[in-house]
């Protein structure tokens, strides 16, 4: 009985068992999961994708947490939510605030479960995520310096043919000038004053963390002319696949990156591909450029030397990808006939980009980008050439002595005379040959390792190689013609070729802990780069008409040149933050490099700084509603400025004399020198009003260089010829840096902001050394120059001051007298952009103060007799012309000006139908260089290129001669979006 009653207890507890398990998956199938699916869009009605969605479930003390993002229409999807149950969905995104829906019901099976989400841009920018300046990602709020970021969206509705040309207008602390407006002309950007007097101003430009050529001035060998237009290489590079530009100006922030940073560092980063899907993106820009002619003084010029172009423009870009996969792909093609005669400024561009990005295991990331650029332009004589310029012979007055010598005030020759001569500087512009090849390849290759959450190293490389080859032709046709003289054995060509490779290297880690109320973040790391730099030019002179080899020349020449850097340093960072309000940032960095002396060994730059919250303290928060958030922020920091490769040595010279070989005194060289060091101080505050609606900030800084490069010319006595580089000076740039974003409307259908910046400036050369003055541009020291001298500021204009008398006459002059400054003691920029449903409208300008410069054509006039300007008839008849250079403080004008860059208009239509092909179509007008207003007769920013002490060499501009302005562009805009 006992057995029996055990037996039918255990058939009981499993009949028991076998009831529970069917009550719990009836149970289960009760509560089948539904499909709750929403589509996300932004308060202007665009669909995003890659928002982050949670579906959180909180129920008693049962908590499920569901995860999903949107897809490139905008559209997430959750599969597994229980009906009936109630979830609370928040919404991430970056550059959004984020949303929230509260407690929504999950409908049945056969009910519809739809949300539509809509994300609000943000203004604060603080939790922005940069690089440039840390070495790997870190917050804004964490850096006690000021970052710049400009993204895409604001970049891609610019029209330009060049990235400096695109980023006009756009760095609210920075100034960037064309000195010309020929294809390919070299630019002056300069932010926090001129730190050197023997660098040039150009920041230090990387793309994907690959050091770029950034030579902005001419080269040792060809590259143009420091007396006219010099070839820049900043204008071939790629800049249709940018997803972002990082922009730092000096200071703290370029610490990290030693011995070449003092100018500040520009660093691009091209797309990688998309995250949800693929996207392609089709554009054509095309429309008219006419010449400048504000600033011309005949107005004959104008059909003299001008005649209307084409420009054309043709983009087409893929990105595409998945949450671990991404690739895109840009191409690009540039045809612009431009505004000079028989198409003398030819540009055509071709240029192609791609970005990849995948997954290698669980734990690597391989990132790599690729770019080629092809661009051909022709150049026109102009500035110093000699001989015949169009400019010279038109602007200038040198009519009078070119060529059959007419009358050369244009404006009141009868149209008969008009006629010859424009027959004349038809043939002249015809007969030019001089054309510019460039071939750019680029390419990046980075890997990102997480072994672990917190840790993460990279390691990265690439290389940037350029080649540039210029082929100037000057015929026995050209040179009878301008000439008014016979020539069969004067033709001549010129083949200058310049080979540049930058190898780039860099690893570093960066670790990320918290330990209760702090924060640190370490990064330590390492880089190297190599640039080889090989010139070569020859010249082949008795060259008949037709011939385009230098071997078919009766005599011929070479000259040629190498240069190599070699740079290596290490460098360390901690960034310690407490409570998410307050962080002290410290870094330091070592320097090696084999253009330092032998006394000098490694170089150090370190840094130092703070930035506080203030928003972030409970006592700020009843002032949340009016004043959003407010940082303050200080810092110290070295950055410096490399010597010329090779300075540092001794050299012999070796050349040629009656067929003989002979030895003779190169460069002294220099065992103690070591790089300029520019130390800088600086305080800012960060505030934003309203929700963001007006953010501010301001700043000052103080940057003191030391050990400062200057040139040193040799002791007769030495017998030596060459000067040699010390490091004697000292200079000081100083300001105030303001910059006011303003959204005074803001929407559903009306979006208006406005945007200006103002930057001060003070610039002195503190100490020379004891050393002699010396000019960074100009011409002869009886002429007009720009030079370096203590207590000067750097590239003041020196010439003649010429006094006169009651009766209009000369009567004493002092020869190299202090003209004015070229360097504006205010500048900044302007823009605003509005929004009305699909139209956008926007415009952007810059502008200046305080700088002066030399009307070197005015002056030229006032000597063949053109125009006698601000110069007494009374002296004109009793000296004649001859004093024409004794009194260049007449020609010396403010260059103060307001130049609006670009106005643009643009109507967005928007795909109705999710399914549609065409998701998207631009069509906009647009106009660049529309609007100058100067105060100088002559473009202020049109002047000869400068870098007199050789390649890479400081210039400051100030001499107008015979230089074209930017054209203006009319252009029209389709883009399709797939």
């Amino acid at each position: 009985m006992k057995v029996q009653a055990l037996h039918f207890k255990k058939q009981l507890q499993w009949l028991a068992s076998c009831c529970l398990l069917l009550l719990m998956t009836l149970q289960g199938f009760g509560q089948q999961s539904v499909e709750v699916t929403g589509t996300v869009m932004s308060d202007k009605g665009d669909l995003l994708a890659g928002v982050t969605v949670e579906a959180r479930r909180v129920a008693g003390n049962e908590k499920e947490k569901y995860t999903a993002q949107t897809n490139d229409k905008g559209i997430f999807v959750f599969k597994s939510l229980i009906p009936g149950n109630k979830y609370d969905f928040s919404f991430s995104f970056v550059g959004y605030e984020a949303n929230a829906y509260k407690a929504y019901t999950v409908k049945r099976s056969g009910e519809k479960n739809s949300l539509l989400i809509r994300l609000t841009q943000k203004s604060n920018q603080l939790d922005e995520v940069v690089v440039t300046g840390q070495g790997a990602d870190i917050s804004k709020r964490r850096l006690s310096s000021n970052v710049t970021t400009i993204k895409s969206s604001e970049l891609e509705n610019i029209p330009s043919g060049r990235f400096d040309q695109l980023l006009q207008s756009k760095l609210p602390n920075a100034q960037i000038r064309l000195t010309g407006g020929q294809s390919g002309a070299t630019s002056i950007i300069r932010a926090r004053g001129v730190s050197s007097a023997m660098v040039n101003s150009t920041p230090i430009i990387y793309v994907d963390g690959v050091r770029m050529d950034n030579l902005n001035t001419a080269a040792t060998v060809g590259g143009g002319s420091t007396q006219g237009a010099a070839i820049s290489s900043i204008a071939d590079i790629p800049m249709d696949n940018i997803e972002r530009v990082e922009y730092i100006n000096g200071g703290a922030a370029t610490t990290l990156y030693g011995s070449d940073a003092a100018n500040g560092v520009i660093q691009i980063f091209t797309k990688k591909g998309s995250r949800t899907g693929t996207s392609i993106t089709a554009e054509a820009q095309i429309g008219v450029e006419k010449s400048t002619n504000d600033f011309l003084f005949f107005d004959r010029t104008k059909d003299l030397l001008f005649e209307t172009g084409l420009y054309q423009k043709y983009h087409m870009a893929i990105n595409g990808g998945s949450d671990k996969f991404g690739y895109s792909f840009s191409g690009n093609f540039l045809n612009s006939s431009g505004v000079m005669l028989h198409n003398q400024n030819r540009n055509r561009k071709i240029d192609f980009s791609s970005g990849f990005r995948a997954p290698l295991g669980k734990k690597v990331m391989y990132e790599s980008s690729f770019m080629f650029v092809n661009n051909q332009y022709k150049r026109n004589r102009n500035g110093n050439q000699g001989g015949y310029t169009g400019l010279w012979f038109a602007e200038s007055g040198a009519s009078a002595i070119t060529g059959p010598k007419f009358n050369n005030k244009l404006d009141q020759l009868t149209d008969s005379a008009f006629q010859v001569m424009k027959d004349y500087v038809d043939q002249a512009e015809r007969l030019q040959d001089d054309q510019i090849r460039v071939n750019r390849f680029t390419t990046s290759q980075s890997f990102k390792y997480t072994p672990f959450k917190n840790l993460v190293v990279k390691a990265a490389g690439g290389i940037d190689y350029r080649v540039l080859r210029d082929q100037a032709v000057s015929t026995n046709a050209y040179i009878a013609h301008t000439t008014g003289k016979p020539s069969v054995d004067q033709g001549s060509i010129t083949n200058s070729e310049r080979k540049y490779m930058g190898i780039t290297l860099e690893a570093n880690a960066q670790y990320t802990v918290n330990l209760g109320d702090l924060s640190l973040v370490t990064t330590a790391g390492g880089q190297f780069f190599r640039t080889d730099d090989q010139q070569v030019s020859y010249s082949g002179t008795n060259l008949r008409d037709g011939m385009r080899f230098i071997s078919t020349a009766a005599i011929r020449n070479a000259t040629d040149f190498y240069g190599e850097l070699v740079n290596y340093g290490i460098y360390i960072q901690e960034n310690i933050g407490y409570k998410n309000k307050l962080f002290l940032d410290l870094g330091i960095r070592g320097d090696g490099n084999p253009a330092f002396g032998d006394n000098i060994g490694i170089q150090y730059y370190p840094k130092a700084g703070i930035s506080y919250l203030l928003s972030e303290e409970k006592w700020f928060e009843p002032l949340q509603h009016i004043l959003s958030s407010a940082r303050l922020r200080a810092s110290f920091g070295i950055a410096g400025n490399l010597p010329q490769p090779w300075s540092n040595q001794r050299t012999i010279n070796s050349g040629g004399f009656l067929g003989e070989q002979v030895a003779y005194f190169g460069k002294p060289g220099n065992p103690d020198l070591k790089p300029e060091k520019t130390q800088t101080s600086e305080v800012g505050i960060d505030l934003a009003f309203l929700n963001d609606r007006i953010r501010f900030s301001a700043g000052f800084y103080r940057s003191i260089t030391n050990d400062a490069l200057f040139i040193v010319p040799p002791a007769p006595s030495t017998g030596q010829f060459d000067p040699q580089y010390y490091n004697v000076g000292k200079i000081l740039n100083r300001g105030w840096e303001f910059n006011t974003v303003v959204v005074p409307v803001k929407t559903k259908d009306f979006t208006a902001s406005v945007n200006f910046s103002v930057n001060t400036l003070y610039n002195r050369v503190l100490s020379s050394g004891g050393r002699a003055p010396f000019n960074i541009n100009g011409f002869s020291a009886r002429t007009i120059q720009t030079v370096v001298q203590e207590g000067f500021p750097v590239g003041y204009i020196r010439g003649n001051y010429g006094v006169f008398g009651k009766d209009g006459t000369l009567e004493s002059f002092t020869p190299q007298e202090y003209l004015g400054t070229t360097i504006p003691d205010l500048f900044g920029s302007m823009g605003i952009n509005i929004q009305y449903k699909q139209f956008t409208l926007f415009a952007n300008a810059d502008y200046q103060s305080g700088a002066v410069a030399n009307n070197w054509d005015a002056q030229f006039r006032y000597n063949y007799g053109a125009d006698n300007g601000k110069i007494a008839q009374a002296e004109v008849d009793k000296n004649g012309r001859l004093n024409w250079l004794n009194f260049t403080n007449m020609f010396i004008e403010k260059t103060d000006f307001i130049k609006v860059r670009t106005i643009g208009l643009l109507y967005n239509i928007k795909s109705a139908s999710k399914n549609s092909v065409i998701k998207g179509l631009t069509i906009g007008l647009s106009a660049v260089n529309p609007l100058n207003f100067a105060s100088s007769s002559f473009d202020p920013e049109a002047t000869i290129s400068g870098s007199a002490q050789g390649q890479g060499g400081a210039t400051t501009g100030g001499i107008s001669y015979a230089t074209y302005s930017a054209p203006r562009q009319f252009i029209g805009t389709v883009r399709f979006n797939f």
